[in-house]
């Protein structure tokens, strides 16, 4: 799933739910719970782009996605909060990526990257994005009614 995708589901949970002994397990997990729900990625785990891009891309991707988290949720979330839950969404990818980044082929990055590998149910474009946009639009509504 796209980090902004994990980033908006964070901030989504942050609003939902305002007690972070609860909100920050809830966000952990949900990166391992939507991972499991087909979806469309920059596929850096398996692309012959160059490390360099690699890292810009996945930059973007994850700060896009806190861009657009803190202009939904800034004026209804502490700002501390919103970005610690945003973040533990990111978590895991963020504890892989220097096993790709930096060739670091030993624990705890090779074991992250062995379990979220078993995670991830890819489907391409356009259907991989069409689940993520309904997700999101799915986890932004239930936190509007809150």
């Amino acid at each position: 799933m796209l980090n902004a995708s994990h980033a908006l589901i964070g901030a989504s949970l942050a609003k939902l739910v305002p007690n972070p002994y609860l909100g920050l397990p809830l966000s952990l997990a949900s990166h391992f719970l939507t991972d499991l729900i087909p979806h469309w990625d920059l596929r850096t785990r398996k692309t012959k782009r160059s490390k360099p891009k690699i890292v810009v891309y996945s930059l973007t991707d994850a700060f896009i996605g806190y861009l657009i988290g803190y202009l939904l949720f800034a004026s209804s979330v502490p700002l501390p909060y919103l970005a610690v839950m945003m973040f533990a969404s990111q978590l895991p990818d963020w504890l892989e990526a220097p096993y790709h980044v930096f060739d670091w082929r030993f624990p705890p990055f090779s074991n992250i990257k062995k379990f979220q590998s078993k995670l991830h149910r890819k489907l391409d474009l356009p259907w991989g994005l069409v689940t993520q946009i309904l997700i999101l639009f799915l986890a932004i509504c239930l936190s509007r009614l809150n």
